[in-house]
């Protein structure tokens, strides 16, 4: 495995950017069966383990039942199509590492409207079979994502499909964003949930990185305030799009540089969605990108809770913010970019913990090691 690497961003923008209303989005979650907030849980003790003044963690793992916070998005941009171009598609599709096509099969059995979904062939079996759960067709592929991504593409065009999918590319650009406004009602309610706690709003933001879509949201989110806290991308060392493209010549999107052997399977993504990029580069402070071995730890710290600390169940990928903040606070390594980032004693930290254990064979290897 390669070492961690980072990169501050050299293209942030100084300001604050004018975010329209989001409150349709959240008007329309609460209009769904199973909808209420997911847990933000304090964890004072792993705080002071880390040498910080407090950390909160957004778990998404009980989200609609899904187990992650996919839903959010997928059932929004569904919803806006229907609403927007009724009698214009029959099918919908999309390819997915597991959470993302979970989320549409989903919400296309909710609105009853038949799916689709195209996964590489080495998803788990877990992910496979709550995928055929919610009703939808399931499509393997050989190969990894970007090898799913182009199948749903060809076939979708080919048999009229309307996919929908959280990554944007050339020829496929205004879907992908309607996703990334359905993720803004989970940083709406971290909100509603720190201001009913009465608890200190966060200076350091730790979200995931993937092809962009829940970091998209969260900067758009948070660089509409000002003061803004530092918002950090956190994603897999051997899947660094994010990290490539920010240091790439005029920080254009690049392809990951690493092997894609990861076991953050849902962040395991060799291109950043187009449509996500300019936000990300202009209002993201830095990114991490982290080895396996961080992302596992971050995993075990979160179910090994000593009292009062509550614990949490989440898988690899939904762990990597939380063991981005556990390297920025003991790689050496990283001992500069936490020095930029202003992380010490004062810090009030909050992770996206993007879901629970979905693959329970990986869960239980993590917590056994």
């Amino acid at each position: 495995m390669h070492q961690t690497r980072w990169a501050i961003n050299p293209f942030r923008q100084s300001g604050v950017f004018p975010l329209p209303s989001t409150a349709p989005v959240r008007a329309f979650h609460r209009s769904l069966p199973g909808y209420q907030p997911t847990p933000l849980v304090r964890r004072p003790v792993l705080a002071r383990e880390l040498g910080i003044a407090d950390l909160y963690v957004k778990y998404e793992g009980t989200r609609f039942g899904l187990g992650a916070f996919k839903g959010l998005g997928g059932s929004w941009a569904l919803h806006r199509l229907l609403e927007t171009r009724p009698g214009s598609f029959t099918t919908v599709s999309t390819a997915s590492e597991g959470n993302h096509g979970r989320a549409v099969a989903w919400a296309a059995r909710l609105m009853k409207v038949p799916c689709v979904i195209f996964l590489p062939a080495h998803a788990a079996p877990e992910r496979i079979e709550n995928i055929k759960g919610e009703g939808a067709t399931v499509v393997l592929v050989d190969g990894g994502y970007e090898d799913a991504v182009r199948r749903c593409d060809q076939e979708s065009r080919a048999r009229g499909w309307q996919i929908i999918s959280d990554v944007g590319y050339d020829g496929y650009l205004e879907i992908p964003p309607l996703v990334v406004e359905g993720y803004s009602t989970l940083y709406q309610e971290i909100d509603e949930q720190l201001a009913a706690a009465g608890w200190a709003a966060p200076g350091l933001v730790m979200i995931p990185g993937g092809v962009g879509g829940i970091l998209h949201a969260g900067v758009d989110h948070y660089r509409a305030r000002e003061p803004a806290p530092r918002i950090v991308g956190v994603e897999p060392r051997e899947g660094d799009c994010l990290t490539e493209s920010l240091l790439s010549p005029g920080g254009e999107p690049a392809t990951a540089a690493g092997t894609r052997e990861t076991s953050m399977a849902c962040l395991n993504c060799g291109e950043v969605s187009l449509p996500s990029w300019p936000s990300i580069r202009r209002g993201v402070d830095a990114v991490l990108a982290i080895e396996d071995r961080w992302a596992e730890e971050g995993v075990r710290r979160l179910f090994r809770a000593t009292p009062p600390d509550e614990a949490i169940e989440a898988g690899s990928s939904g762990a990597a913010a939380t063991g981005g903040l556990l390297a920025l606070t003991a790689d050496l390594g990283c001992r500069d970019l936490a020095r930029t980032l202003g992380v010490g004693p004062d810090t009030v930290a909050l992770v996206v913990c993007t879901e629970g254990p979905i693959d329970r064979r990986d869960f239980e290897r993590i917590i056994g090691g």
